[in-house]
C-alpha cells in the first residue's frame, strides 16, 4: 500500500485535504491550516473542471414550457455524462421564494 505524501506549504505548515470554496465552488483540495493556501491534486484539478464545465451547461435562462397539465423546463443532453437521463429520479427542494434546487438520486 503506498504512504500517503504530506505537503508543506511555505508558511511551514502542512496541507490539509477538506471542503472549501473554489472559484465560487465547494470542493475537496488542499489548505494550508495556519495562511490559507489552497491548491489541488491532479484528481481534485480533474473534478473541479467537470464541475466548472457542469456549470456552464446549466447557467442559462430557461423557459417554463406546459406538459399536459404541469409545468416542467428541458435540460441540456449534455447532462448525461454527468448521470441525468429520462426516468432517473430527482430530489427538489426549495431554497427561498424565488429558488429551488434539483438534485439527482443516486
Amino acid at each position: 500500500m503506498a504512504k500517503e505524501r504530506k505537503i508543506k506549504c511555505d508558511c511551514g505548515e502542512f496541507l490539509a485535504e477538506k471542503a472549501t470554496i473554489f472559484d465560487h465552488f465547494e470542493i475537496e483540495a488542499l489548505v494550508c491550516p495556519k495562511c490559507g493556501f489552497v491548491t489541488l491534486t491532479k484528481e481534485q484539478a480533474q473534478n473541479y473542471a467537470k464541475l466548472k464545465q457542469l456549470h456552464q451547461m446549466m447557467d442559462a435562462e430557461r423557459k417554463i414550457i406546459k406538459i399536459g397539465n404541469s409545468m416542467g423546463i428541458t435540460l441540456p443532453d449534455a447532462l448525461q455524462q454527468f448521470g441525468a437521463k429520462i426516468g432517473k429520479k430527482v430530489k427538489t427542494e426549495a431554497l427561498g421564494p424565488k429558488s429551488f434546487k434539483v438534485e439527482l438520486v443516486s
